[in-house]
């Protein structure tokens, strides 16, 4: 009897061995699997995330206008391309504050201006240096959910070539207004010479005249230059970029001021070489 009752146990100690084995293979199969979707979905979401952060750094380095962040403690994050070649950056400024990274009280002033207010707008900050840089500058906080400031963003525009053509604007008027006053000087000093008598002198009234019509000629030209800048500042015209000779343009300018010249016993020259020319527009 002992011996099939012994048979037995160890029967049922081996069933119940294999399947407690079988449970724990199963277990171990099912862990696995869990293991491998988790690590799939990790992979899927790291490669996503990655993803993500280089399609978002491709946008930020494609952006024209220069943008630098911040974070609460006013210590640079991150810059894009436009900053670096705006500001001439050559290395990693990364963790600095404003001072340690461009050395401009200017933009330093600015961005504790920034911490305190949250909000700048419109300011304008000049890079000095041989050739003179301009900006506006526009900043905004960066807050968390909670409202809590979390970091800056500063966008810089660059309003260098904006600003030169002003400058060059507002000189070309000021040259324009004082040039005009020599054509209206000369046809008023001949007609009052005229109307004293030398009309009554065939041969010099008539060269009075030309002389004035010359001259009203070159009013019209710089009436039209006043125009022409109108014109091209509405976009209304382009510039005819083309080759021309100097020596030529110098010559109408000498024929303009000969009469007064003689006036006043001055001698005028042309000195330009005959094959001097400049890309403009000639008329």
């Amino acid at each position: 009897m002992w011996p099939i009752l012994t048979i037995l146990a160890v029967a049922a100690a081996l069933f119940v061995w294999i399947r407690e084995r079988r449970r724990l293979h199963r277990m171990e199969s099912e862990l696995a699997l869990q293991r491998q979707l988790f690590d799939e979905v990790k992979a899927r979401q790291y490669q996503e995330h990655a993803q993500s952060q280089a399609q978002q750094q491709a946008l930020f380095n494609s952006m024209i206008e220069g943008v630098l962040l911040l974070d609460h403690d006013g210590r640079v994050q991150m810059v894009n391309q436009s900053l670096e070649l705006l500001f001439g950056l050559d290395k990693d400024i990364r963790g600095q504050t404003i001072m340690e990274a461009f050395r401009l009280h200017e933009l330093s002033t600015l961005v504790s201006r920034l911490l305190k207010e949250g909000t700048v707008l419109g300011s304008e900050l000049e890079l000095p240096g041989l050739e003179s840089r301009c900006f506006q500058v526009n900043a905004t906080a960066v807050l968390d959910r909670s409202g809590v400031q979390r970091g800056s963003i500063l966008v810089f525009h660059d309003l260098t070539r904006i600003k030169q053509l002003e400058n060059t604007r507002q000189e070309f008027v000021a040259n324009v207004s004082h040039e005009l006053r020599t054509p209206l000087s000369l046809i008023k000093g001949f007609v009052e010479t005229l109307i004293d008598g030398a009309k009554d002198d065939p041969a010099v009234a008539t060269r009075f005249l030309q002389t004035i019509d010359k001259h009203a000629d070159r009013l019209t030209f710089l009436i039209e230059d006043l125009l022409t800048i109108s014109r091209l500042e509405s976009g209304q015209i382009v510039l005819n970029l083309q080759p021309t000779v100097l020596r030529a343009v110098a010559e109408r300018v000498i024929d303009d001021l000969q009469a007064r010249a003689g006036e006043r016993r001055v001698r005028l020259e042309n000195s330009v070489p005959d094959n001097l020319c400049a890309k403009a527009d000639a008329d």
